[in-house]
Parts: C-alpha cells; structure tokens; sequence
C-alpha cells in the first residue's frame, strides 16, 4: 500500500487508518530518515486504537508505553543503538510478539534481519510536509 501525505495531520490520519488492521502481537518496523515522520504517524497508531496518551518520541528513553485495558504498546526508537546485541540486551524479546501488546519500532531496519513477520512502514520526504509512505506486511513470506 502507498500513501502520499500532505501535512502531519494527514500523516496522523494515515496511522489512524492502519491501526483497525493491527492485531495484538503485530510488529511495525518504521523506516526513514530523521523527520521523516515515523513518530507522527505512531501518533495516529496510538491515537486510532483508541489510546489516549501523549506520544513523544522515544529517542532519548529507548522506549515508551501506552496502554488501554487488554492492551500495551510498546514504542521502541533504536537510532541511539548501533549493534544488534545492543538493542537485544534492552530486552526486546520481551516485547515483540506477546498477545496482549502491540510493539512500534522507529529505525526498525537495524533489526529486520532477524524477525520473522512484521508490517514494515517506509518514509520518504515528497517537500515540505508531503510524505511518501510504504506500508507492507510481512515482507519475508
């Protein structure tokens, strides 16, 4: 699916839409540049599964939780982290595919290679606001 944004609200809209097709233990790999818009369209993830909390990006923390009754999302940032074993020895096995949880992962490509089954999502700057941006599911089957 490709979807061409034209502001960040559109963007949010964007996640908003997706989320009513994630379903508890999805991974979503998020990939692009810095300011591509990989934290405002978790916005409108968190926002269209019907979460109401503040997302801000989790750069600096590694990551943030939101949650809801029977569900937690877990929004991972790996830009700080180089190494695989790195970002394993967070403990992101903890996070990645439980059944009551749903696991956001901005620079997600660090990891790819070794996942199973994850939605990944591209971001491309299209000028100014615009987004160009890649939705595929499962990409390895």
């Amino acid at each position: 699916m490709r979807i061409l944004t034209n502001s960040a609200q559109e963007t949010v809209q964007a996640g908003q839409a997706l989320a009513k097709k994630l379903k508890s233990g999805d991974v979503v790999l998020l990939v692009g540049e810095l300011g591509g818009g990989k934290t405002t369209f978790v916005k409108g993830l968190v926002k269209g599964l019907r979460i109401k909390a503040r997302v801000t990006s989790p750069t600096f923390t590694l990551l943030r939780r939101y949650k809801k009754k029977g569900l937690t999302v877990n929004h991972l940032d790996l830009y700080r982290l180089d190494k695989i074993a790195d970002i394993y020895a967070i403990g992101l096995d903890e996070y990645l595919y439980a059944q009551d949880s749903l696991t956001f992962i901005e620079w997600g490509e660090k990891i790819e290679s070794s996942l199973p089954a994850y939605f990944k999502i591209t971001f491309r700057h299209a000028g100014g606001d615009c987004r160009r941006i890649t939705v595929i599911r499962n990409p390895k089957s």
